[in-house]
């Protein structure tokens, strides 16, 4: 690759570093300043900081990507950069080839991370702020488990454990059996029940006429059910990737609509494409020499343009985990015909310089 082209990456990364991490920062003190009455200790007080800013720096390093696009495009249009560059022959094409690659380094580099506890960091900052590892539990939960139906007083994510559960065993629309245990623990991708009350029911007909009681040590059940699966099926909450696939498998597995895991993956995985793409469509439009457009209307443009995008499909996004419209209506709808106007408008201009 040419001098010229890590030129350009090099300028990129730099201002997106700055974009990002004063959006990030400016974001994380307004919360840190008004919850900082609410934590006790400068340990925690550091801890709730550093986790917040990681919670904001997956949701705002899409917009940061495009705001650091427009920045660097705007300084090299006023020092005449983008002319010069032409001048040396090289297209317009060549000049969004940097800008592309460090977008979709950048992605990979975040996609990444969703994929292990960092992604659990707002979890981590709202326990902190609660004083508690309250918001790691799950209480009063119900969920279906093949023929059967499960319920618990408190489910402790931190500790994997399951608190006062009964198990109802359906088939042909009847409650064979109930188990009940005061405690199971998540070990080796199940559960690990003990001391269990096994009520079998008896049946004249379709009338129940009593029940035997058997007593069992100890029994595996919940196969596949990992505690922080649990929580998403039960609260929608923060995930990493990894654990939203675990999910989805669950539900599929289970029959179950899986709407709001699907809607969680998409946001991470799908949303931020929408970012390369409007590169793209910015530097086409972008003039090489500054006497062609104004830097006022230049930037209210594209930062315009640019938050209308990213509201618009964290908006569908909320659409469509309430129901409101289909999972694949929304975000991925939006972001297809982006890629769709990119690619007509690359074909459109490719002549262009």
């Amino acid at each position: 690759m040419s001098r010229a082209f890590f030129y350009i990456f090099k300028h990129y990364i730099k201002n997106f570093l700055i974009v990002l991490f004063g959006m990030v920062f400016v974001v994380t003190l307004i919360d840190f300043l008004q919850h900082i009455g609410s934590i006790s200790g400068a340990n925690r007080a550091f801890l709730y900081f550093y986790y917040t800013f990681n919670n904001m720096l997956t949701l705002l390093y899409p917009i940061a990507m495009v705001f650091a696009t427009i920045m660097t495009l705007s300084s090299f249009l006023y020092k005449n950069y983008l002319l010069v560059l032409s001048a040396f022959g090289y297209s317009r094409y060549f000049i969004i080839g940097p800008f592309i690659i460090a977008s979709i380094l950048i992605y990979f580099i975040v996609v990444g991370l969703n994929f292990t506890k960092f992604a659990y960091s707002g979890d981590k900052a709202e326990s902190i702020l609660n004083n508690s590892n309250s918001v790691y539990n799950v209480d009063d939960i119900f969920f279906k488990y093949n023929n059967s139906f499960v319920s618990a007083k408190e489910m402790d994510v931190v500790h994997k454990e399951l608190k006062d559960v009964n198990l109802y065993y359906v088939d042909d629309k009847k409650v064979k059996y109930i188990m009940e245990f005061k405690k199971a623990k998540f070990d080796n991708g199940e559960w690990v029940a003990k001391d269990i009350v096994k009520k079998i029911f008896r049946y004249d007909g379709d009338i129940p006429k009593g029940y035997d009681i058997q007593k069992i040590d100890k029994t595996n059940i919940l196969k596949g059910y990992y505690p922080k699966v649990v929580r998403l099926l039960y609260e929608g909450k923060r995930m990493s990737i990894l654990d939203g696939f675990k999910a989805q498998n669950l539900l599929k597995s289970q029959n179950i609509d899986n709407t709001k895991i699907v809607s969680a993956l998409l946001e991470k995985i799908i949303m931020p494409l929408f970012a390369p793409l409007l590169i793209v469509i910015i530097i086409l439009f972008t003039p090489i020499h500054k006497r062609y457009m104004s830097r006022a209307k230049y930037f209210m443009f594209t930062l315009g343009i640019t938050l209308i995008v990213w509201s618009l499909l964290y908006s569908l996004n909320m659409m469509s985990v309430n129901g409101m419209i289909p999972v694949y209506m929304g975000q991925p709808l939006i972001v297809f015909i982006l890629f769709i106007l990119t690619f007509y408008l690359v074909l459109r201009k490719r002549n262009s310089i």
